[in-house]
């Protein structure tokens, strides 16, 4: 008979993180857990006979007067000995509590936990895999579990149980075979949680459950079955499109409701694509016309397999979202079904047969156990594969390099998981759908490419297009990076180094006569002086690169600074230009021959020594890339291009990047999509100026567009408000940090006013963090959510708590001013602290204004100007979502009233929204009016 187990599930709230430092438990919480039941609770507030600092307070909602008579831990702790004694310890992030709670109790004399542990951080990456957070307010919300005091020991407790049973369930009902893979790989857990593992696996190996009918075994890896989809065109045939209201209306059913304006916008685009146009087409749509379904019903009546139509969007996310939701939506109200595919580049999915290679290998450190245990459990879920399912933040773990898929250098049928294999599904889904779905930067990458990955296709619909020059600009540029590259010279390696490239082909020499010594020793040669040669470049470059900014004034710590070889740009500098050159040049030449010789050699390979193989040439295919870029950016540079030297202080040698670019992106985006489309729709919501297009078509060298502006649905008169404090100093007469001081005691204002979520918008990354610093430093802040974009996590994850948060603070630049779709509550006041003009010292701006001069153009009329204008846009479409809304859009900055080109700006936003300059006592007063109004 088993002996009977019980989970002691643990959270303490303390007003610190370390007991040595005089910090105490302010609570404590216990749930516990037998024959997957919760049995027991237990908690009790805690006098730390300290003061409870003011962020706990906030954070947790602990006051000093709420523990004032609570008992002292001394008192409890023999209680809560006696309550953990010869439990299993379960809690979420386990290193924090067991070591801390063992910390207090000695201290008190009571002896050190023995417990076994096991950590539900990491038992939730794994088991949890495509999950975007494992905080257990994220996961409690994820799971709809009540979670009524977050940050408080008995509440967090209970939502940690329910999460811990919640994955005691699913683990349960895996596979054998993907149970003994996390068993084999879960020894580097933290403390016991490979207990579990082993624990539900003898429990099964007892019962041997079936495999489930949508699993199929294949080498070891459980996997779910995957089929292509057929689309059946007989029934869209039966079904014309819904041309009047009437006809919309029947379709929709209870559903969704038909609006004129989409309706408009419909017929518009279903007119467009179905006759043979002369012209492209431009709609701008404003926000909350409902654009995305505007244009894919009518497609849907439209496109088949055999003539699909190309939708890109601006970014992988925006992709997953409209396959995801708005397709899904779309189907369900057609009476047909239409098939959509996503489209990205390869690297986007796993390589099942790498991954099997992988598991093989010793399992070193924590972070690359958990990501093979987290991608074990996925492939029992994911049909695509696509990585961007795990939603992690850091893809640069070399675990990663080596499971990516980077397609074959031979015969892909030679796959052992060739029926199974991910990216070659993709592109079976790819040619039985009607509707493909891209982003931009794929979709330039493959206008270049010798074989076209998209289909062929006559119809294309660009959404997001005002992205369109910058993304061309992107793929049009070149880099060459100093960490990057000695990172791949390192990953070459030397021959003494036996996880170097160089060793291991070494190793492979011994079964392969092909490989001579001494091709692996001039290799290991190249590798030795370039690693030598491009760190005195750098070191070079840096001296040339602070010589040239001695006459600059006002130097921040990131530098882009224009190359134009000046007299500093010496002899010396020229001949180590063509050493590297040199050298690298060779290093390639000597891995093509290796790899060529091999190639002739690969039926004698295990997989194993083919993957290496493969690797090795995509290695050196990189390098090559790298060689030529670097070549390039060394020989004259064209007219219409600039090259600069980009570089953090800080940090100066990692951070150096050397980066060439066009000036202006129209050629390109003409070569390679104006003149190659026949049916082009642009469409988005901030396309025009005042409905103007005429910068719209300048950026992209269209000159005879079709437009269509849609305005607005809201009623701006009653649902939204544009301040500008009356007390705003003229910025250019504020230091840096007089600025910052300015732009925090505008926030904290209106924090102690109103309990609403801001969004704060910026233009300078440098300025969004030190306003951050300074914001943590502000008393009255403390314990509210502050977050700012690279500092607080991922984009999505900082949105999740923003969204989640009573009266936070989210600061922002570049991506935050469009994109994000906060309705409702979460977002009622947006800050602008600057107007978003680019700033002209950057290189690339700097350039592109002289270019203009050159043209005979003023830069601030057809570039600077219009640009800030569109920003401005964006960034008002971020506040009102839909009918109820209400926002508020407070601009510190007085150019907007002050300077002549204010009013240009003012005036193309929504025609009746009310701009006013304010004083601070009336912002604090119409602020709380304006938000209460029903």
């Amino acid at each position: 008979m088993n002996e009977k187990v019980t989970y002691a599930v643990v959270d303490i709230e303390t007003t610190g993180g370390s007991v040595a430092n005089g910090d105490r438990i302010i609570q404590f919480g216990c749930v516990l857990i037998e024959e997957d039941k919760i049995v027991q609770q237990f908690a009790v507030d805690v006098n730390p006979l300290v003061n409870i600092p003011k962020k706990i307070e906030r954070l947790t909602g602990i006051t000093n007067q709420l523990v004032a008579n609570a008992p002292y831990f001394e008192d409890v702790a023999p209680t809560i000995f006696n309550l953990l004694e010869d439990c299993i310890f379960v809690a979420h992030n386990i290193q924090f509590d067991f070591k801390f709670l063992t910390e207090e109790l000695k201290r008190c004399g009571l002896p050190s936990l023995r417990n076994k542990g096991i950590d539900t951080v990491e038992l939730a990456q794994i088991i949890l895999p495509t999950e975007p957070s494992f905080r257990l307010n994220d996961l409690a919300m994820a799971f709809d579990f009540t979670h009524k005091n977050p940050h408080q020991a008995d509440s967090d407790a209970y939502v940690t149980a329910e999460l811990f049973l919640l994955m005691k369930k699913k683990l349960k009902k895996m596979p054998l075979v993907t149970l003994e893979q996390l068993v084999g790989l879960a020894e580097n857990c933290t403390m016991n949680t490979d207990m579990l593992f082993k624990d539900t696996l003898k429990e099964l190996q007892n019962e041997l459950p079936l495999l489930p009918d949508e699993l199929v075994v294949k080498d070891g890896l459980a996997l779910r079955k995957k089929q292509v989809v057929v689309e059946h065109n007989s029934h869209r045939i039966q079904s014309p499109y819904p041309a009047n209201t009437e006809d919309k209306e029947i379709l929709f059913r209870d559903q969704l409701t038909t609006r004129f304006l989409q309706n408009k916008l419909m017929d518009e685009i279903y007119n467009y694509f179905s006759h043979d146009p002369s012209e492209h087409f431009v709609i701008e749509a404003a926000t909350g016309i409902g654009k995305t379904l505007g244009y894919l019903l009518p497609l849907s009546y439209l496109a088949t397999p055999s003539d699909p139509v190309i939708i890109s969007t601006y970014t992988t996310l925006l992709q997953k979202q409209l396959v995801e939701k708005d397709i899904e939506q779309l189907n369900s109200i057609l009476p047909f079904t239409v098939q959509s595919a996503i489209v990205k580049s390869k690297q986007h999915y796993l390589h099942l047969s790498k991954f099997q290679e992988v598991l093989k290998e010793p399992h070193e450190n924590l972070p690359d156990t958990l990501l093979k245990m987290r991608i074990v459990t996925w492939l029992t879920e994911t049909v695509t594969g696509d990585i961007d399912e795990l939603n992690l933040t850091n893809y640069t773990q070399p675990l990663w390099e080596k499971i990516r898929h980077r397609g074959w250098t031979d015969n892909s049928s030679k796959d052992p998981f060739f029926d199974y294999d991910f990216y070659l599904h993709a592109k079976k889904q790819i040619k039985h759908a009607s509707i493909i779905v891209t982003n931009h930067s794929f979709l330039f990458h493959d206008f270049k490419r010798a074989e076209s990955v998209l289909p062929t296709s006559k119809r294309i619909v660009i959404d997001e297009a005002h992205h369109l020059p910058d993304v061309a600009t992107e793929v049009s540029s070149d880099s060459f990076s100093y960490y990057h590259n000695q990172k791949l010279i390192k990953k070459v390696g030397k021959l003494s180094d036996e996880k170097s490239f160089l060793a291991q082909l070494n190793q492979l020499s011994q079964k392969s006569e092909t490989i001579s010594s001494s091709q692996l020793i001039l290799m290991e040669m190249s590798v030795l002086t370039l690693e030598d040669d491009l760190s005195d470049f750098f070191e070079a470059v840096l001296l040339y690169s602070q010589q040239e900014l001695m006459s600059t004034e006002n130097v921040t710590n990131q530098v882009d600074l224009q190359f134009n070889k000046t007299d500093n740009w010496t002899l010396e500098l020229k001949k180590m230009t063509k050493k590297i050159s040199t050298v690298l040049t060779d290093l390639v030449f000597f891995g093509k021959e290796i790899f060529k010789k091999t190639s002739s050699q690969r039926d004698k390979f295990t997989h194993l020594e083919r993957h290496l193989v493969d690797d090795f040439f995509d290695l050196i295919t990189v390098l090559e890339e790298q060689t030529d870029i670097f070549i390039r950016i060394f020989q004259k540079t064209k007219q219409d291009e600039l090259t600069w030297f980009s570089f953090n202080q800080k940090n100066p040698k990692n951070s150096f990047v050397i980066k060439q670019t066009v000036i202006d992106s129209r050629s390109f985006i003409k070569k390679y999509l104006v003149e190659k489309k026949q049916d082009i729709l642009y469409i988005g919501a901030t396309l025009s100026i005042d409905s103007d297009f005429t910068y719209f078509e300048n950026q992209l060298g269209e000159s005879n567009l079709r437009k269509l502006s849609i305005s607005t649905p809201y009623d701006y008169a009653n649902q939204a408000r544009l301040w500008i404090p009356k007390e705003v100093q003229p910025i250019k007469q504020l230091s840096k940090s007089q600025y910052v001081k300015m732009i925090v005691d505008y926030l904290e204002l209106l924090a102690l006013t109103t309990n609403e979520n801001m969004l704060v918008l910026f233009t300078s990354n440098e300025t969004l963090q030190d306003v951050f610093e300074l914001l943590q430093q502000r008393p009255s802040l403390v314990g509210r959510e502050l977050l700012a974009q690279g500092l607080s996590g991922s984009r999505d994850r900082m949105l999740k708590r923003f969204f989640n948060s009573t009266g936070g603070l989210l600061l922002g630049a570049d991506s935050f001013w469009e994109g994000i779709d906060l309705p409702g509550k979460s977002l009622k006041i947006i800050v602008v602290t600057r107007l978003p003009f680019e700033p002209p010292e950057r290189p690339i701006v700097k350039a592109r204004y002289q270019w203009l001069e050159e043209q005979g153009f003023n830069p601030f009329v057809v570039d600077a100007l219009p640009k800030a204008i569109l920003r401005m846009k964006q960034g008002l479409g971020r506040l009102i979502r839909s009918e109820n809304d209400k926002g508020i859009m407070i601009v510190l900055d007085d150019r907007l009233v002050k300077a002549a080109y204010g009013k240009k700006i003012v005036n193309s936003l929504p025609k009746f929204l009310l701009k006013e300059v304010v004083s601070k006592e009336d912002l604090k007063k119409k602020l709380t009016q304006f938000l209460n109004e029903s």
